[in-house]
């Protein structure tokens, strides 16, 4: 019984934690409507709540919200963004009430485990719709959004009805996300430099603080970029345009850290969006890849800024 308790207990936890990183208004409205209903029973005080009918008014009323935002290709990331504070949150409150029964000292690490498994969650969601976007059509974002949201549901019901059978798959989500952690940590950044990048699209980066030195050019003007797609690239890793009129290059660090030039033979004009422009790009060896600029550095591209001076390597 006491296995049985625990592994009810971890499954529910994780459980919480991954349906909040991905949709947290439907598993806050799964959880209250399936206790309301009948389907699950003996939750902690601390879930009961969850199906008052304020509760559930509110919990769906914000699903809503989020089922038609996530249609939108171009309003997901904003939305995305928003939610990059109120999905872990949710998911540790979710957790700390869940373990509502156990000692404070226990709910407390229950709390940290299920934000940072909601955060993870939410970061995987992140660089999926990202690496979605190359392909802006809205039926195949209804589709991943819709698929999250009925993973949301089966997660949370399995975990409740049969958490042994649940517990080795939530598991392996949890460490497949902690594999994944470089590349949510590279989205993480790009987040981050896109929303700075429309703040400051008024006025252009500083080539001297975000280009190293290693990237740099003698007489090209070079532009901070982040890989959209490219063969072997990595997704969003950042790369450098060069361009000093008489040729095109790019350059960034390959995976083990050493670096890697390529010739481009023909630029597309720059596509712009909301948040972010993007440049496919055909290489001299024929090979096809695109790359997304911020607001500021498409500014940068756009207006033919003078060319920075070099630097000498190392400085």
């Amino acid at each position: 019984m006491k296995a049985m308790d625990l592994a009810q207990g971890l499954s529910s936890l994780l459980g919480l934690g991954v349906a909040s990183g991905l949709n947290v208004y439907a598993a806050v409205l799964t959880i209250g409507l399936a206790q309301r209903w009948g389907w699950i029973s003996g939750l902690p005080q601390g879930l009961e709540v969850l199906s008052h009918p304020w509760v559930l008014g509110i919990a769906a009323f914000m699903y809503a919200a989020e089922f038609v935002a996530d249609k939108v290709p171009g309003f997901t990331p904003i939305w995305d963004s928003v939610h990059t504070v109120i999905r872990p949150l949710g998911g540790a409150l979710l957790a700390m009430g869940a373990a509502g029964n156990l000692d404070p000292k226990l709910q407390v690490v229950a709390m940290l485990i299920g934000g940072s498994v909601a955060l993870g969650t939410h970061a995987t969601k992140m660089g999926t719709r990202l690496a979605a976007h190359a392909v802006p059509d809205p039926v195949t974002h209804s589709v991943i959004s819709m698929a999250e949201d009925v993973g949301v549901v089966g997660i949370l019901m399995l975990a409740y009805t049969h958490p042994l059978i649940a517990l080795p798959i939530l598991v392996a989500i949890v460490a497949g996300i902690a594999i994944m952690l470089p590349f949510l940590l590279r989205v993480l950044r790009f987040l981050l430099r896109t929303v700075t990048g429309r703040l400051l699209s008024f006025s252009h980066p500083d080539p001297d603080i975000e280009i190293p030195a290693w990237a740099r050019q003698p007489g090209a003007r070079t532009i901070l970029a982040f890989v959209r797609n490219g063969k072997g690239l990595g997704r969003l890793r950042q790369i450098y345009l060069g361009r000093d009129g008489a040729q095109t290059t790019l350059r960034l660090k390959t995976f083990l850290g050493g670096q890697k030039t390529i010739a481009v033979r023909k630029l597309e004009e720059p596509v712009c969006g909301l948040f972010l422009d993007y440049i496919e790009i055909t290489a001299a060896d024929g090979a096809t890849l695109s790359v997304y600029l911020t607001k500021d550095w498409a500014s940068y591209y756009r207006d033919g800024a003078p060319a920075p001076q070099a630097r000498a390597i190392g400085a």
